[in-house]
């Protein structure tokens, strides 16, 4: 007698399959799922629940001629040095654009019911290295149809207390003019970073009307933008007036508004629960100058901080540390910064 062998996988339901693939998240695995049945080939295009990480671009073996902006692969990974370079906008953005876009669809065309999407761009270079030495520099922004906030947390360097040799801490003091440029740099090259994701997920919405959730970070998890179903809504509402081909057509980025910024500095920041020691440290809260949702529920800076910051091995405790020992310095700076 014949013994036939029955695939385990027919023993489970679909509902029990949907929620593994849910769980895998990674586009990558998911589409190559996708060949193994016919029935796979059913149930993954309903996968809610997507991880898509952007390959990195390959440079061109010989530079080009003459001055040119960072590519759009640069602007949503990082923040560039030369200040020239943070509010132009006269490169050939329509073919960088087009094929970051035609990248991510190839990837998410067979996912039309997406809820929920983790976009991770590429990182070039060691990080942000404006002043030299090992920089730390974590953002995060919200968006509706425009910037809704952006909080910024820098240092020159961080390091734990013990591998130092204990010291005086040294007292509040006023930034220099120099110290004061750089953060201010540092600010507008995160607003210029987080500006152009948000623009590059306007098409990404068009083609994916169910979107109810958008994380968009980088993979040494220095930025993230992350939107929910109201802001999702707002963006759309925003858009809807406009065709794809002229969103691509567009600047590379989303245009910042008038800006209110409220910077905090310690030249020696201890944190005494985590046991670090920061250098250099910098905290930035930046709102519209005419945000009347923000006021009209009276969120105060701190309330506006949100989820922490992203970080590896139990980080996001130590930038928690650090920006709710910041805000109680007495010290701040209160800027305005116009629409760029």
């Amino acid at each position: 007698m014949e013994v036939v062998q029955q695939d385990h996988f027919d023993r489970l339901p679909d509902a029990l399959l949907l929620l593994i693939f849910n769980k895998l998240l990674d586009v990558k695995p998911l589409s190559r799922c996708l060949l193994v049945c016919k029935r796979f080939s059913i149930l993954i295009p309903q996968t809610n629940a997507l991880f898509v990480a952007i390959p990195p671009r390959i440079p061109p073996s010989k530079p080009p001629n003459g001055f040119c902006l960072p590519s759009l692969r640069v602007f949503l990974s990082k923040p560039f040095k030369p200040f020239r370079r943070l509010v132009a906008s006269n490169s050939p953005s329509t073919r960088r654009i087009s094929a970051a876009h035609h990248s991510l669809n190839n990837a998410l065309n067979k996912f039309q019911h997406v809820k929920s999407i983790h976009i991770q761009f590429p990182f070039s270079g060691n990080g942000i290295d404006l002043v030299g030495g090992d920089c730390l520099m974590k953002w995060k922004a919200e968006f509706g149809g425009q910037l809704k906030s952006c909080i910024i947390l820098s240092a020159t360097s961080y390091f734990p207390t013990e591998v130092k040799q204990l010291q005086e801490q040294e007292e509040e003091r006023f930034l220099t003019d120099d110290e004061l440029r750089v953060r201010i740099i540092w600010t507008i090259s995160c607003l210029i970073a987080a500006s152009a994701r948000h623009h590059f997920l306007k098409k990404i919405l068009l083609d994916h009307p169910s979107l109810e959730s958008v994380l968009i970070t980088d993979e040494k998890k220095q930025g993230k933008m992350s939107m929910g179903r109201e802001e999702l809504a707002e963006m759309r509402g925003y858009i809807g007036s406009f065709s794809a081909s002229k969103l691509l057509s567009s600047m590379e980025r989303t245009k910042v508004p008038d800006l209110s910024i409220t910077l905090w500095y310690a030249p020696e920041l201890e944190l005494p629960v985590s046991g670090y020691r920061m250098k250099g440290a910098t905290l930035v809260v930046i709102r519209p100058v005419d945000d009347g949702e923000l006021m009209r529920k009276g969120l105060s800076d701190g309330e506006l901080m949100g989820s922490g910051f992203d970080g590896d091995h139990g980080e996001e405790i130590v930038f928690a540390e650090a920006v709710k020992e910041m805000m109680k310095m007495k010290k701040s700076y209160m800027m305005t910064m116009n629409s760029f």
